[in-house]
């Protein structure tokens, strides 16, 4: 009898790589320009450091091969941050006036040294504007989706809730708008990091867990627009 042949598996495709390659994809489709400036920059990481090296080590074998070895990592890691850069500029411009955009930039902070979700903590389900929450190294940020005058109602509820809880803390309140009465989605992550340094690793921590103790409203629904759990950028992506 012949044998059955075996199915083949398919590929995972949230991977690093994977989410890598789509990355690069959608930076194709929005920025043509970025990727050959990446590759560009690459190169030109790569021959600075080989030439230099060449110099310091006076020619010899062994120095000029550590030197091209150095140059060939400092051009990957040039070509893939400006790939990253580039991509998470692409997608804030695309997606700048859709709801839900500030989970776009929540989603990076978590990454890092903030913790949070990037579900909102407060909707309003009639002009669709919403409240983001994360807690860092400056507090307790929130982070209103919508105009100023829109979404300050639902950020002063959430600060007092929040004061009630977590006494001490400081409460900050930006508000996201492209409209001119808040904060572009593009400078929102740099906006969140000039904030003043107040808490600790194991503060953060506290904070965190003493906000998601009470806090039942994580699967509240975003609304109509974009998912940012939807849209997958490298890990190492900024």
């Amino acid at each position: 009898m012949a044998r059955e042949k075996k199915p083949r598996r398919e590929k995972s495709g949230n991977g690093m790589f994977a989410q890598f390659r789509e990355g690069i994809r959608f930076l194709k489709a929005e920025n043509p320009r970025a990727v050959p400036l990446a590759i560009s920059s690459g190169v030109l990481a790569f021959l600075v450091i080989a030439i230099v090296g060449a110099f310091i080590s006076g020619g010899t074998y062994l120095g000029v091969a550590l030197y091209i070895v150095i140059g060939i990592a400092t051009g990957y890691l040039t070509a893939l941050l400006v790939i990253s850069r580039s991509t998470n500029t692409a997608v804030f411009n695309k997606y700048a006036d859709e709801p839900g955009r500030v989970g776009l930039v929540v989603g990076v902070l978590t990454r890092r040294s903030y913790k949070g979700s990037s579900q909102p903590v407060a909707v309003n389900p009639k002009t669709k504007d919403t409240v983001f929450r994360i807690v860092g190294p400056a507090g307790v940020v929130l982070l209103g989706d919508g105009g100023r005058a829109s979404t300050q109602s639902l950020m002063e509820d959430e600060r007092r809730k929040i004061q009630r809880v977590a006494q001490g803390v400081m409460v900050h309140m930006i508000y996201c708008s492209a409209s001119g009465d808040g904060v572009p989605l593009k400078k929102l992550e740099s906006a969140v990091k000039k904030l003043k340094r107040s808490l600790n690793r194991n503060e953060i921590r506290a904070v965190q867990n003493r906000l998601s103790a009470i806090d039942t409203r994580f699967k509240m629904p975003i609304p109509k627009g974009i998912d940012p759990m939807k849209i997958r950028q490298s890990r190492k992506m900024r």
